[in-house]
């Protein structure tokens, strides 16, 4: 069984920290309405849990003949966790997301969540390693997933949306994403320290 279950605060956290995935949400919702939103969360869905579980498949295959390569991937998910607070801190591209991309399909957010590299994140260094030992263990870690992804989603769309109208007194983007890369620190310190 899983033995600590802190790894939520931490999905929760890549979640809600603004990407890819957000930022079409946040787009679709300014753009196209709410409710029209609502139909994209299943595809951001799909797109995390084949992501996760083909970099799961490929963790699993390869360990027998080369057992560095969750290592590899724990120490690159650390640095990527880095990147993205650093990068989170000197951006702030919603806006300029939001006016390249009018239309969004379910395709898009699929692809962009499967290219998306907090699928490694989740799948080597988020996700405990008791997840890959049996499908009982996966499916309630996946399902846990799946309970901290559709509220991130819906937060996202009504937040994103308002943000993206200027709706929100006293916080810009900017704000938004500087308070990201801060939260996105302090809630990956456990992974960090795991790691080493």
């Amino acid at each position: 069984m899983i033995e600590s279950w802190l790894f939520i605060f931490a999905m929760f956290t890549v979640l809600l920290i603004p990407g890819p995935s957000n930022a079409f949400l946040a787009s679709a919702a300014h753009h196209q309405g709410v409710s029209k939103t609502f139909t994209l969360i299943p595809a951001e869905l799909l797109g995390y849990v084949y992501g996760i579980s083909l970099w799961a498949l490929l963790i699993h295959l390869s360990m027998p003949t080369w057992p560095m390569l969750i290592h590899i991937l724990h120490f690159a998910s650390a640095i990527y966790v880095l990147w993205l607070a650093f990068h989170l801190w000197k951006s702030s591209h919603l806006e300029n997301h939001s006016k390249n991309h009018l239309q969004i399909k379910p395709q898009q957010l699929f692809l962009s969540t499967l290219k998306n590299p907090k699928v490694i994140l989740f799948a080597a260094g988020i996700f405990p390693m008791e997840t890959w030992d049996s499908f009982a263990n996966y499916a309630l870690v996946l399902g846990i997933f799946c309970l901290c992804l559709i509220p991130s989603a819906i937060f996202w769309i009504y937040f994103g949306r308002k943000l993206l109208a200027g709706d929100i007194r006293g916080m810009t983007a900017d704000q938004c994403y500087k308070g990201s890369a801060m939260l996105l620190m302090l809630c990956m310190l456990p992974v960090i320290f795991r790691f080493f």
